[in-house]
């Protein structure tokens, strides 16, 4: 279709990391397309950190409390007031709910093209239709915003770059902690997740215990280094001390906070926890945020899956390895096995940490 050039872009793309993450190729089509538009992003509080410094986005709106499952009415009039303001002539809405559809047409915006599942979005000027059963890759559903106006898509990898600043507090959380005596080749951990704003999926969680499991087979002949958030603080605890159950000290009989399975869990704010993850030789960890964080920083990342579909939200082609429970047992994450995950661990880094 003929979509002439915009002026002033907005992308309504509020939540959650993983998702924002999985939107950034969409913001890179558009700018490689547009270069003398300017793009700004709606993006709620839980997600800004994921948007800043990307060189495709001019300007962060704040759209928190838009969502469903927070949703604040002052806060809506608020984004609907921004918008306005920011005269755009042109929103990308990457979101099935009517609710930033409809956000989009109250600021006024002229050309609104987003996302129409079952008659959801009903508010945009150009609908790209979208079904629950596409098999696709979400990064590619939302690539289709772009194609629908005739834009080539960029490649589907998700886009984030670590800034000095992170790079900096990652060197003193390691330098704290002793890295400079952890062994290489290093694997990074990140057990949590499944906590967003007005939703929790803690079934998206594969037991401590496995995280454990690889863990201390790792740290035989390198370093397996234990991350996490404010509420991941359990399983990160849990994991370093199963590894350390299950190592029986082995490994140079150290095992804890000096290595070879080492705790950064609650030291680093998200974007020193991409820093270290780009310093990793691969990265494992469940369906969230933190993995589609560990994709955007090229390290190989295996995400073990259940109940989530994996061809859905699990790393594009090229950035890694999917390992998710099979329909047998109804995409219960306790079936994945130690064994399926170690595999798939060993083909990341070429075989590396293999036994």
């Amino acid at each position: 279709m003929t979509f002439p050039p915009p002026r002033r872009v907005v992308l309504l793309k509020p939540c959650c990391i993983g998702d924002v993450l999985m939107a950034t190729p969409l913001a890179r089509s558009l700018t490689a397309a547009w270069p003398d538009a300017a793009l700004d992003w709606a993006v709620g509080d839980h997600s800004r950190a994921v948007l800043r410094g990307n060189p495709d986005v001019a300007a962060l709106v704040d759209a928190s409390g838009t969502l469903r499952g927070e949703l604040r009415p002052a806060a809506v009039a608020r984004l609907i007031g921004a918008l306005r303001r920011g005269g755009y002539d042109a929103a990308f809405v990457a979101e099935r709910s009517p609710i930033p559809a409809a956000i989009a047409r109250l600021a006024g915006i002229p050309r609104r093209v987003g996302l129409d599942s079952g008659g959801r979005g009903r508010w945009h000027t150009v609908r790209v239709p979208t079904r629950p059963d596409d098999p696709r890759h979400e990064t590619e559903i939302y690539l289709d915003l772009a194609r629908a106006v005739g834009v080539a898509p960029a490649a589907p990898r998700p886009v984030f770059a670590p800034s000095p600043a992170d790079a900096a507090a990652a060197d003193a959380a390691l330098a704290a902690a002793g890295a400079a005596r952890w062994p290489r080749p290093w694997l990074v951990i990140h057990p949590g997740g499944g906590q967003n704003p007005g939703a929790q999926r803690l079934d998206k969680r594969w037991p401590a215990d496995r995280f454990a499991a690889v863990a201390a087979r790792w740290a035989a002949s390198g370093t397996a280094i234990v991350i996490g958030g404010p509420g991941d603080g359990v399983e990160a605890a849990a994991v370093v001390a199963g590894a350390a159950a299950a190592a029986g000290g082995a490994a140079g009989g150290v095992v804890g906070s000096a290595g070879p399975v080492a705790s950064l869990a609650g030291r680093l704010a998200l974007g020193a926890t991409a820093a270290l993850v780009a310093r990793a030789d691969a990265y494992l960890g469940n369906d969230s945020g933190v993995s589609h964080l560990a994709a955007a920083v090229g390290t190989p990342v295996v995400v073990v899956f259940g109940p989530t579909s994996a061809a859905r939200y699990g790393p594009v082609p090229g950035a890694g390895e999917a390992v998710a429970a099979g329909a047998a047992a109804g995409g219960d994450i306790r079936a994945v096995a130690v064994e399926a995950v170690w595999a798939a661990v060993a083909r990341a880094r070429g075989g590396v940490g293999r036994s």
